[in-house]
């Protein structure tokens, strides 16, 4: 794991960051992500995620397959990698089912994510590659981080 921190005093950490980047694909690599419907829920799920756990999600975009989602998180100190999966496989497939009942159709046991878990380290060499990957799929999202001193939501600049 790649970890970077910058202090504005000996006892205040300024910024730190340990980005991973993660494939989710859905189960049975239906091709879910050609609706825009579905496209939209699951976005709004991860951003209620990036607010409610502290997750940044600074690149994210959905597969040319339009099964899968390849995004490159910063996970927080306080979680790991398998917590952060799961609280981005879970929450979004709650309110995926909630919000697109119809659903329960194609998925009966309600398991709207599969495959094996995969999930990298980026560190600054990689990052640059990483992110001209992910920003190559078909669709893509630009995420959103608040600003801490307005709490409003503001869109990332990248370089």
């Amino acid at each position: 794991m790649v970890s970077l921190a910058y202090a504005k005093n000996k006892n205040e950490l300024d910024w730190v960051y340990n980005f991973q980047h993660i494939v989710l694909v859905s189960k049975y690599r239906f091709k879910v992500f050609r609706n825009p419907r579905t496209q939209k829920v699951v976005t709004d799920a991860f951003r209620e995620v990036e607010m409610q756990f502290g997750i940044k999600i600074k690149e994210f975009a959905f597969g040319d397959d339009y099964a899968h989602i390849h995004m490159m998180v910063n996970v927080p100190a306080n979680l790991s990698m398998q917590q952060v999966r799961q609280i981005l496989k879970s929450h979004s497939a709650s309110k995926v089912f909630k919000e697109m009942p119809n659903f329960i159709k194609r998925y009966p046991r309600k398991e709207f994510w599969g495959g094996q878990p995969t999930g990298t380290s980026v560190g600054p060499v990689g990052q640059n590659i990483i992110q001209n990957y992910i920003r190559k799929q078909d669709v893509s999202y630009e995420p959103f981080m608040p600003d801490r001193e307005e709490r409003k939501q503001t869109k990332l600049q990248f370089n």
